[in-house]
């Protein structure tokens, strides 16, 4: 019997998410046939069985989370008679039902690496009896705890991330009381599983502990949260909760930009490309970062310093079959109006198709969200954490407006950008709209060399 272990998928990787199973027990599998899709925080890859033989047992159903060098699958190498499927087993401490946990970008689509096979030894220390008689305790995490249920000072609040703080309230935790042993302390998701099993070492607030889900009703529809749409919502909290949001809305006169396309595209097709207006935003963009570079801009939040990109690298969100992804174009400042627009639509196309590389959905330094095309006046988009700033693209229509004491029909767009206000103020923000906005009202500029 082959136990195969889920492989390192990814620099970084600790563990990913079962989207689905592509076998079941009996089912003979060959070398390098896939055997599931896996979603980690960089990538959905599909882990492909590194043996040839017949499919004994899977471990986790989708929707767990599983542990890098966790059992995955074990496969019966002798090829026998088919293997009746295994009563569901006890899980191991390295599968566990999915808890939100703070992922980096948005969450990268399918690629396929080469199979890995990576063995893992477990080792345990003893339980010690907690002094408050509810069970054993792992002598590992009873050493960690000086008291319970916590030796912080009243009133002062754990170090943890929002991912935590939330999985501690769907098990009922205080977050306060758990001894962390991260970075300085910090409270991280395996300290709230060590101890969760051990409710005598922890303290519930009372609404927590009187927290009831949502009762069943006829003809309701329960759908459980897995895959992409978990960690959009994760990445959706995650940006909201560490960086306190402001949106500043102003109004583009599109007048010379719609002619200005409309000159260039004909010159456009003749060198295979149809000429959009994200190209002329990004541009636009990459000439404005000039003079605002702090827009252009990651939190380091280990570190809490501002990290200000030279390079610009901007990611288009791309609503797909599958959720919402965001290919990153790089760098932006030496590419020309037709490159951009070539790459544009490669990207976006090889996105919805499930095709994109794992590189082109990271390194973002800006992000741009349009939904000009389905309409809509202005939006107040969430931050594409750790990026400082958002752009949001809305549509451009026709209507009446007062230029020089005369009343006019021109095609208006509304920019509505978010920004992180820890970083950027109110006035920052303000000054860096006007500038993108004169940049698109004259886009002629946009014609030179910005290198």
């Amino acid at each position: 019997m082959f136990v195969f272990p889920l492989p390192e998928i990814g620099e970084g990787v600790v563990e990913g998410e079962i989207v689905r199973w592509l076998v079941k027990p009996g089912d003979s599998v060959a070398t390098d046939q896939p055997l599931c899709e896996i979603m980690t925080d960089k990538a959905t890859v599909e882990i492909s069985s590194p043996r040839s033989g017949r499919v004994a047992r899977t471990h986790g159903n989708p929707g767990d989370v599983i542990k890098v060098h966790a059992p995955l699958v074990e496969i019966d190498l002798g090829g026998g008679a088919s293997a009746a499927p295994a009563a569901p087993a006890a899980k191991a401490p390295e599968v566990h039902a999915p808890a939100p946990k703070a992922p980096p970008i948005a969450a990268p689509v399918a690629a396929r690496p080469a199979p890995i096979a990576a063995a893992a030894g477990l080792a345990t220390a003893p339980p010690v009896a907690p002094p408050n008689g509810h069970g054993a305790i792992p002598a590992a995490i009873a050493a960690r705890m000086p008291a319970p249920p916590s030796d912080r000072p009243p009133g002062e609040k754990a170090l943890a991330s929002p991912a935590v703080r939330h999985a501690a309230r769907s098990a009922g935790v205080d977050v306060n009381a758990v001894p962390g042993t991260g970075k300085d302390g910090r409270v991280t998701r395996s300290d709230i599983e060590a101890l969760v099993a051990h409710p005598g070492a922890i303290v519930a607030p009372p609404a927590i502990q009187s927290f009831q889900a949502p009762g069943a009703r006829q003809g309701d529809e329960r759908i459980k949260i897995i895959g992409l749409r978990r960690k959009i919502a994760e990445k959706m909290v995650q940006a909201y909760r560490t960086a306190p949001h402001f949106t500043y809305v102003d109004e583009v006169d599109c007048s010379k930009l719609v002619a200005l396309r409309a000159a260039l595209n004909p010159q456009a097709a003749a060198r295979g490309a149809k000429l959009s207006y994200l190209p002329f935003i990004m541009k636009a963009l990459a000439l404005t970062f000039r003079e605002f570079p702090t827009v252009n801009a990651v939190m380091d939040e280990e570190e809490f310093t501002l990290v200000v990109r030279k390079d610009v690298n901007i990611g288009i969100a791309t609503d797909t079959d599958a959720g919402l992804y965001v290919p990153v174009i790089k760098n932006v400042e030496s590419k020309s109006l037709v490159e951009l627009a070539i790459e544009i639509a490669d990207v976006t196309k090889r996105t919805r198709e499930n095709k994109v590389r794992i590189d082109e959905l990271g390194g973002g330094t800006f992000t741009i969200t349009s939904v000009g095309n389905i309409g809509g006046r202005f939006a107040t988009p969430i931050l594409n954490h750790p990026e400082v700033a958002i752009l949001g693209v809305n549509q451009i229509h026709d209507r009446p407006v007062a230029i020089d004491g005369k009343v006019e029909v021109r095609p208006m767009m509304y920019l509505s950008p978010s920004f992180d206000h820890r970083i950027i103020d109110g006035a920052v923000a303000a000054r860096f709209v006007s500038a993108l906005k004169a940049s698109l009202e004259q886009p002629e500029a946009l014609l030179l060399d910005l290198r």
